[in-house]
């Protein structure tokens, strides 16, 4: 079992001076001399910025310890107003004990200058929860990835190579922690030749502890009452291992995206954001004719005692998700959407226990997830429910369809799109791919491909393990007396608040080799979860007069999803002997050919994590989730276990 440990917010403080102080730590956030200051003589100076970005496509820049954001901030603002700036600014920070959006806002008041930036850095501040955290900025022009842990532990699974970094933290006296030789040599893993490194401390301990990773130093005048400062630059005597993240070709950003539900719609739009020109091919005449066309789904994270790789991964992507919807609509695109709530049930009433020590050994912010009894429970949905259980406060239903057309619509300048006309075969020819039509007539070609056709993916390339077809059905009821629900109520089953005098309730998870259950047999099983769920509820007598609404879900045999590059099977069973022992970095894959498939029932917030995964992976930029949960969803786990129990 993992050990979670909850993140404990930092206390707002101030020292007799008037400086933002550690009451945990017994040290001040910066130089009492001036935060600002200190950010741009340290940090900024001490690694020759704003310069070094200059021309660039993107500029990488990784920090141990957020604190207020100050050195955030004055990075955001040089790099804003230097006309010669990188297209992009990627800034990935670590932090153990964020404040809350309250706190900064009344710390963020000392510090005028930064004033609209701090605005926009506080709209978007994230639930403080353990993990990594994706935030947009600047239209999207700033990527900032805070990672809410300790850093001894969290900055390993960061999947960055920096061009520059700041070593900040409170001093090596007050939390020696954040400057052990353990967590120098995790930083220095990051590095790439060339990367340079600042920090405000001149301690002799941190710069041979520098020095015997690899970074050539060199003391040189500090800030304020500080008389030295270290400064460095990344030049290892042993060669590094490269990176596993190959990144797109070089030339032209141009990708075909086969398959325009969820997971295709949202990759166009996170790539459009990044300058991609996109062919999505769709073998429907419209896009969301799959189970992105039901007419609604439910959105909330998944809970576990020991946050496990399914809860980590979920919470990133329903976060995320969030963030993402929220940013579509304040930029005039419409989703239909409704944050109401998810009050999540047990199945059994004697799980009910479990549930409340679960969240009490987790310790989330409760507007993340709480505990509440049956009483309470009813007071949320407005109806008697069948018992206490999880609340998820800022969970919710969304119409899948209306979130494919937002975000095809977000990328209409960079999109062309094909409709009802399927990809037969997917071939190699010099540097594209070619999406090749039943007659062998070509429907369209690009260097890179990404495949988001849900199970159809295999008919086109082999991962290492067969993807089934679930069908589940889904029933509309009519809205019957009072005893119908505000929010959404799941647990064995679910059941979506009245649209129009309907309620939406499902679903069934019918494997597509096993025999299907007639509509009517589908409806009378979703009438027996509703009744579960609400048992003053009054269900129709009658299941055959019910509409319902079915798809089929594509599910791995882990459940997990298969997001990233696609492996080359073929070669990896060629060369088995020399992958002996492989890890997933080792494997070969297809060129330059990505796929999005495997959601199963959590689709709507697996797309908008694979989006920005893929884009991140395609633009080699920071990732937006630690590298094991990365790992979890890469398509080439299936190859990599059988190649290691010779069944490939």
């Amino acid at each position: 079992m993992n050990s979670v440990s909850p993140i404990e917010p930092a206390p707002l403080a101030i020292d007799a001076a008037g400086v933002p102080y550690s009451t945990r730590y017994g040290d001040i956030y910066h130089s009492a001399d001036s935060g600002p200051g200190q950010a741009r003589h340290v940090f900024l100076g001490g690694n020759h910025l704003p310069g070094r970005w200059n021309g660039l496509n993107d500029f990488t820049i990784l920090e141990t310890g957020f604190g207020l954001g100050l050195n955030f901030l004055a990075t955001w603002q040089a790099w804003r107003d230097d006309p010669d700036r990188s297209a992009r600014l990627n800034y990935v920070s670590v932090e153990k004990h964020p404040f809350t959006t309250e706190s900064l806002s009344s710390l963020h008041g000392r510090y005028g200058e930064f004033a609209p930036l701090s605005a926009e850095l506080r709209e978007k501040w994230p639930v403080l929860v353990a993990g990594i955290h994706r935030i947009s900025l600047a239209d999207g022009r700033v990527l900032l990835t805070l990672a809410f842990g300790d850093a001894n532990e969290i900055l390993p699974k960061l999947a960055v190579q920096p061009d520059a970094i700041y070593l900040d933290g409170f001093s090596p006296a007050s939390n020696p922690g954040m400057w052990t030789p353990t967590l120098i040599k995790a930083i220095a893993r990051k590095a790439r030749t060339g990367t340079t490194l600042a920090t405000y401390t001149s301690a002799a301990a941190v710069r041979r502890a520098l020095e015997s990773e690899g970074f050539l130093c060199d003391k040189r005048p500090g800030f304020g009452h500080k008389r030295e400062m270290i400064g460095a630059r990344f030049a290892p005597r042993w060669r590094r291992q490269g990176s596993a993240y190959a990144g797109a070709p070089a030339g032209d950003k141009h990708a075909l995206v086969v398959g325009a539900g969820l997971a295709g719609a949202a990759i166009c739009e996170r790539l459009a954001s990044r300058g991609w020109r996109l062919t999505l091919i769709e073998a429907s005449p419209a896009p969301a004719m799959g189970a992105s066309g039901l007419s609604a789904g439910i959105f909330h994270p998944h809970v576990s005692p020991d946050d496990c790789v399914l809860s980590r991964l979920s919470r990133n992507a329903y976060l995320m998700g969030m963030s993402r919807w929220t940013s579509l609509g304040k930029s005039g695109h419409r989703i239909e959407w409704s944050r109401c709530g998810v009050l999540q049930l047990p199945h059994r009433i004697s799980e009910e226990e479990a549930m409340v020590r679960t969240l009490a050994s987790l310790a989330y912010p409760v507007g993340y997830a709480r505990t509440v009894d049956a009483a309470e429970a009813g007071v949320m949905a407005k109806c008697r429910v069948a018992s206490g259980g999880w609340w998820f406060e800022g969970a919710g239903w969304l119409r899948a369809s209306s979130l494919v057309r937002a975000e095809l619509d977000k990328a209409e300048r960079q999109l062309t799109m094909q409709f009802g006309n399927p990809v037969r075969r997917l071939e190699r020819r010099g540097n594209d791919w070619h999406a090749l039509a039943q007659d062998g007539s070509l429907i369209a070609k690009a260097p890179v491909a990404i495949l988001a056709n849900a199970a159809d993916m295999q008919d086109l390339v082999d991962v290492g393990t067969p993807l089934r077809r679930i069908r589940g059905q889904v029933s509309l009821v009519p809205q019957r007396g009072g005893h119908v629900p505000s929010i959404v109520v799941t647990g064995m089953g679910y059941v979506i608040p009245p649209r129009e005098g309907m309620m939406l309730t499902g679903s069934t998870y019918e494997p597509e080799n096993q025999p299907l259950l007639p509509p009517d047999d589908a409806n009378s099983a979703n009438l027996v979860r509703l009744q579960h769920l609400l048992p003053d509820f009054e269900c129709p007598s009658s299941p055959d007069a019910l509409c319902g609404e079915s798809a089929f879900r594509a599910v791995a045999r882990d459940r997990m999803p298969l997001v990233g590059r696609v492996p080359d099977l073929e070669a990896a069973k060629n060369n088995r002997i020399t992958l002996t022992g492989a890890q997933l970095a080792d494997m070969p894959h297809l060129p330059d050919l990505y796929c999005a498939t495997g959601f199963g029932s959590r689709g709507i917030i697996w797309s908008a994590m694979a989006g920005e995964l893929l884009a991140s992976l395609l633009e080699r930029e920071p990732l937006p989730m630690e590298s094991d949960l990365a790992a979890a969803i890469d398509p080439g786990r299936f190859a990599l276990r059988n190649l290691r129990h010779g069944l490939l």
